[in-house]
């Protein structure tokens, strides 16, 4: 595929990163950081683009790296607001620490960012459908109402969507595994995540328009 047709295809992310703009006073605060997701998204689509127009894998490399560990922290934290860790600050900031550990032995000692980091690439890949599958089951047993218009439905199904393909590619891409898949293979796979990460970037701008609107208490003395 040519690299602009995946520049603006992975663009798709623009979409629910300017609906995020217009409702980000409005929705509730919950959700922030899936606001902050699409902004570093952007950013990196954007960045990755001109790293690769310019040759600069030592600048990609390193900013890809960086991503993932920020990505994983917004989603994270995104699950941490509806609850997944019980809303336990202790358990959240466990989660993030041990993440934190890994992405730094697997980054600055196994890789040392010469490659992509594809086991805790597909650590935390793994780790997010597991938080996803969790809130969906919670979201279909105890919210009412339309479920696809439940932001949360729509974000976990597209988690699971494209972390699940995501996973795939990971594992063909490891020196375990890499000489028994054929570059072609390789290759049809990563043009399968570009057309998934489209359909992710669509239902997540469907989720987005569909956040709830910050709850507005007022107390006895209000006028």
């Amino acid at each position: 595929m040519d690299n602009t047709v995946h520049f603006v295809l992975s663009q798709s992310i623009l979409i629910a990163f300017f609906i995020g703009i217009v409702r980000y006073r409005k929705i509730d605060p919950a959700y922030y950081p899936f606001f902050y997701y699409t902004c570093i998204a952007v950013l990196m689509e954007v960045l990755a683009h001109i790293f690769t127009l310019y040759n600069r894998a030592d600048l990609h490399l390193p900013a890809l790296h960086i991503y993932s560990y920020l990505e994983f922290c917004l989603f994270a934290w995104l699950f941490h607001n509806w609850g997944l860790f019980n809303r336990q600050k202790t358990v959240f900031i466990s989660v993030l620490i041990i993440f934190f550990v890994v992405w730094v032995i697997s980054s600055f000692f196994v890789h040392g960012f010469k490659e992509l980091n594809y086991y805790f690439l597909t650590l935390y890949s793994f780790a997010l459908i597991f938080f996803s599958v969790s809130t969906f089951n919670k979201v279909v047993v105890h919210e009412r109402g339309n479920i696809f218009r439940n932001p949360k439905f729509l974000i976990c199904i597209g988690i699971i969507i494209f972390y699940t393909f995501f996973i795939l590619f990971n594992v063909t891409s490891l020196s375990v595994f890499r000489q028994n898949v054929s570059k072609s293979f390789r290759a049809n796979l990563q043009q399968i995540n570009v057309y998934t990460n489209l359909l992710v970037n669509l239902l997540y701008a469907v989720a987005i328009l569909w956040i709830p609107r910050k709850q507005n208490f007022t107390t006895p003395f209000s006028s």
